[in-house]
């Protein structure tokens, strides 16, 4: 492969990369004005197709145009700050003799991809290819392995949360238990849609270019796909687990609880009712008058709560 080489006074956010009559432009955080100079570049470029690079989110999807092919996926990122996962859009224009990727928020596995091939000729001619469709294979696997080490910070937070269950902490054990639970649903809207368009992108390239038995190849894209999906189905089952064991504890302890304030309040009528009845003031009020009526009212008192500890006790209520 040639000299990979960065175009001259490219635009703020272009990264451009040429290599034996192959170019490959990320376009990083796209407006209005940098897509009008892409389209300067490919003015075949349908207005359509361009606006789509711009929020809102597109789905997932494959448009066959006469001179390039138009390709959504979208990809999931972790924000370690927040512990957040949260899917991010990446749009390919794939034609003859060049791959434009545009992505509004940064990528960095993309845009780390362009500066190694920037750098360095050698790993730009290990890390792309000659051709669209082998351009297109390795830029697809580089984004698709990056998934991986975001599955494996899922797994390893459902392992802490596994572990707070049991910790006083309920609060932010719930909160942790949510925020798992709203990744897994982040990252599977991100890859439901990547088996159904990289199969129609091996279809339908065959009309530009020779594929030049890269089928293979992108199977092997499929089956990464369905390994991700499979942990994120096994992810979610876990965290459910967890939640519903969660849910459980606390709907126990709650119960615990409410049958302690029961057994209390249990304990404390009868010596209320005591103590009522001898406040009453009747002139006939037995052993008012007694030299020990204090402690003898007293001693009734404490006889009745330790009768009625002793009950409860007998029937397991406390």
């Amino acid at each position: 492969m040639a000299k990979a080489k960065k175009i001259d006074k490219t635009p703020p956010g272009f990264q451009v990369i040429e290599s034996e009559g192959m170019t490959w432009i990320n376009v990083s955080k796209p407006t209005t004005n940098t897509l009008k100079i892409l389209q300067k570049r490919y003015p075949f470029f349908l207005d359509i197709d361009l606006g789509d690079c711009l929020p809102p989110f597109q789905r997932p999807k494959l448009l066959e145009r006469n001179d390039y092919l138009f390709m959504v996926l979208l990809y999931p990122t972790y924000d370690r700050q927040e512990k957040t996962v949260r899917p991010v859009e990446v749009d390919f224009f794939v034609g003859r003799d060049f791959v434009v990727t545009s992505h509004v928020e940064m990528l960095e596995p993309l845009v780390q991809l362009a500066r190694d091939c920037i750098r360095d000729d050698h790993a730009c001619d290990l890390r792309l290819g000659a051709d669209p469709p082998t351009m297109m294979f390795n830029i697809l696997h580089e984004l698709l392995v990056s998934v991986f080490p975001i599955l494996t910070r899922m797994t390893n937070d459902i392992l802490l949360a596994e572990r707070q269950i049991f910790d006083e902490s309920g609060h932010n054990t719930i909160r942790s238990i949510l925020r798992i639970k709203s990744n897994i649903v982040q990252c599977r809207q991100a890859m439901q849609g990547h088996k159904m368009v990289i199969r129609k992108f091996v279809q339908r390239g065959q009309k530009l270019f020779a594929m030049d038995n890269m089928d293979i190849y992108y199977e092997d894209l499929i089956g990464h796909t369905k390994e991700i999906w499979d942990y994120l189905e096994n992810d979610k089952d876990t965290i459910s687990a967890v939640y519903d064991s969660h849910t459980s504890l606390v709907t126990h302890n709650t119960s615990q609880a409410s049958q302690r304030l029961a057994a209390l309040a249990l304990i404390i009528f009868p010596t209320t009712l005591i103590a009522a009845i001898f406040a009453m003031g009747a002139e006939n009020m037995p052993i008012k008058g007694h030299p020990y009526d204090f402690e003898i009212m007293l001693a009734l008192v404490l006889v009745t709560m330790l009768g009625t500890i002793s009950f409860l006790k007998w029937k397991r209520w406390l």
